[in-house]
């Protein structure tokens, strides 16, 4: 149920990690109903992770036949937070396909800072360019898939240490590159990305973060 009127005061409360979680799984829902586009989608996406209040979350899914229960405004506690990449578990997500989809003709398209990454994204750059940072993401489960197609265009995928990618597209007269870094050992709970998809004309690469220390190793032999 959602805040009753004379309960409105929860509105102001501050948002947790899982608050915020929660929304974007609405959202996700309403992309894969055809409630929302891949425009509005994004668009709703990166106003609920940079969202401080419930307040801020409930208009941005007002006009979605669904539930406004985030955890606190449920009065159940939020899980602990933390930035970083991590997955949440299907009990806390809503169990949908294809929820998202991020499309460049022509232009750019970046997806950072805190995300939701959902099993099927698919993200095409046709005469443009796309940039999916996952160093902060949200993953919707440990081991999931990307369709990254690039035609004439670029995608890059930041993807931070810990996590593996297994390349599984086809490059025609074009380059696929995914070979990387791994400072920690693997184990049977690394998160596991599978990047498929068709390169013609263009590339896909995925790469390690940049780390400050690397930076500041470089100025301080300048």
């Amino acid at each position: 149920m959602d805040p009753s009127p004379h309960d409105d005061r929860r509105l102001a409360l501050r948002a947790s990690d899982a608050d915020r979680d929660h929304v974007a799984a609405l959202l996700g829902q309403a992309l894969a109903e055809g409630r929302l586009d891949a425009q509005e989608h994004a668009e709703r996406l990166e106003d609920v992770y940079a969202a401080k209040t419930l307040g801020q979350l409930r208009p941005l899914v007002a006009d979605l036949p669904v539930s406004f229960t985030p955890p606190t405004a449920s009065g159940v506690p939020a899980a602990a937070g933390g930035t970083g990449f991590r997955t949440d578990g299907p009990a806390s997500l809503a169990s949908v396909p294809t929820t998202d989809a991020v499309l460049a003709v022509f232009g750019e398209q970046k997806r950072r800072g805190r995300w939701l990454v959902r099993n099927g994204l698919d993200a095409k750059a046709i005469f443009g360019s796309v940039e999916l940072d996952l160093t902060e993401a949200v993953l919707e489960q440990r081991e999931l898939s990307i369709s990254a197609t690039s035609i004439f265009g670029e995608i890059k995928l930041i993807v931070p240490d810990g996590v593996m990618v297994v390349n599984e597209g086809t490059a025609i007269l074009g380059e696929r590159n995914m070979e990387l870094r791994q400072e920690t050992p693997y184990t049977a709970e690394t998160p596991i990305v599978h990047v498929r998809g068709l390169t013609l004309f263009g590339s896909v690469e995925a790469r390690r973060p940049k780390k400050l220390s690397h930076i500041k190793d470089w100025f301080k032999n300048r």
